[in-house]
């Protein structure tokens, strides 16, 4: 993810300039692309980071499960269908 926001600053950089050498609408549109690459970019490492945040810790003798959300194993008297 650090590649894409090198290449959107970059690209922001460069939009800028281009704007200030030549005013006009390409320009803008230029820097307003590059703006949002950039907004976006952070915002979607924001996201990895927090749905990274899960741990699991398994003792000596058992086997860990890895699942996307909660895993129950074994008898659940919760549920009346549980065998």
């Amino acid at each position: 993810m650090t590649y894409v926001k090198v290449l959107a600053v970059i690209a922001l950089i460069g939009s800028i300039l281009w704007f200030i050498a030549n005013p006009g609408f390409e320009p803008a549109l230029a820097v307003i692309g590059s703006i949002s690459a950039l907004i976006s970019a952070a915002l979607v490492q924001k996201k990895n980071k927090l749905n990274a945040q899960q741990h699991q810790f398994v003792s000596k003798s058992s086997i860990g499960i890895q699942a996307v959300g909660d895993v129950h194993v074994g008898n659940n008297m919760h549920n009346k269908n549980a065998k």
